[in-house]
């Protein structure tokens, strides 16, 4: 029976997803399964069979998020790890995340990553700069990033699988935003069993989009009561804006932040996501209650 699926979106960069491949095939388990989602540019020089990789061929147009979608619905395994091209696992990449999600009470765990190139360790997002999107080096205080993160798939089946309204920074925000309203626990590992690129790991950091897409998702989710979160007012958002006009850096995330808060065409699918996720976690808890109680009273 198998335990884990491993989804790898891909667009373009042929290299980098084989890479990943050769280093999942070498050291995956007999319990796992790889799923690659690509855009149709890619044309498996390598015959690879369905008990190697499962190739499924999405339309052009699909999003990652839509890809990672239909990567999931496709994975028969209970637990669903996002990898990259470009990052390559150890032999026991997914041991320890594994162990955690023996626990029903956990809904995904990240796994940190070493960007090669600069030796850097990315642990996930900095939980404290939620629901700004904030790529964080410390081990402390994070949530997961998609890279490298196992999901319980039963989990996202009924939150409703990833948004498909944003670019993958916007969605890999989102989608913790959303478990943490769900009162769904996310972890982190302390230890990096990835290596990786860049590109790959934290996708675009910084720039006027991701503050766009930022501000965006913090507007929708800041008016649905009781999601956790809250927006800063318009004065106090703009205070942010001029303290950056130092740093050339932030001043494009900052600005698109301020713009995205603005933007309010997600409000209504977001906050049907999250009154439908909460509905269907509902039922799904009293099923297992009224399932539970039924075992008692058989036993009984």
């Amino acid at each position: 029976m198998l335990r884990l699926s491993i989804v790898v979106p891909h667009h373009d960069d042929d290299t980098f997803l084989e890479n990943t491949l050769v280093s999942l095939l070498e050291n995956r388990d007999s319990d796992q399964e790889i799923v690659v989602v690509h855009n149709g540019s890619y044309f498996d020089p390598y015959q690879l069979g369905k008990d190697e990789v499962v190739m499924i061929e999405a339309p052009k147009h699909y999003s990652i998020s839509q890809q990672l979608n239909l990567g999931f619905s496709a994975a028969t395994a209970p637990l669903i790890q996002v990898l990259f091209p470009g990052t390559r696992v150890t032999s026991d990449w997914a041991s320890d995340a594994l162990e955690l999600l023996e626990s029903e009470d956990i809904a995904c765990v990240g796994i940190p990553c070493l960007i090669k190139d600069s030796q850097r360790v990315i642990y996930g997002l900095d939980s404290a700069s939620l629901p700004r999107r904030k790529v964080s080096d410390q081990p402390v205080d994070v949530v997961p990033m998609l890279n490298g993160s196992i999901f319980r798939k039963r989990v996202l089946q009924l939150v409703g699988w990833l948004y498909e309204g944003m670019p993958r920074e916007g969605t890999e925000l989102e989608i913790q935003l959303l478990l943490q309203a769900m009162e769904l626990d996310s972890l982190c590992l302390a230890d990096p069993k990835l290596e990786s690129v860049t590109s790959a790991v934290c996708g675009q950091e910084r720039g006027y989009e991701t503050g766009r897409q930022s501000g965006l998702i913090a507007s929708a989710y800041g008016n649905v009561e009781g999601s956790g979160v809250s927006i800063e007012s318009l004065a106090k958002q703009l205070g942010h804006l001029a303290s950056g006009l130092m740093n050339p850096k932030t001043v494009a995330e900052r600005l698109g932040w301020v713009m995205g808060s603005r933007d309010h065409s997600h409000d209504e699918a977001i906050r049907n996501r999250l009154v439908n996720a909460a509905a269907k976690l509902d039922q799904a808890a009293q099923e297992r209650h009224q399932l539970q109680h039924a075992s008692i009273r058989r036993a009984a």
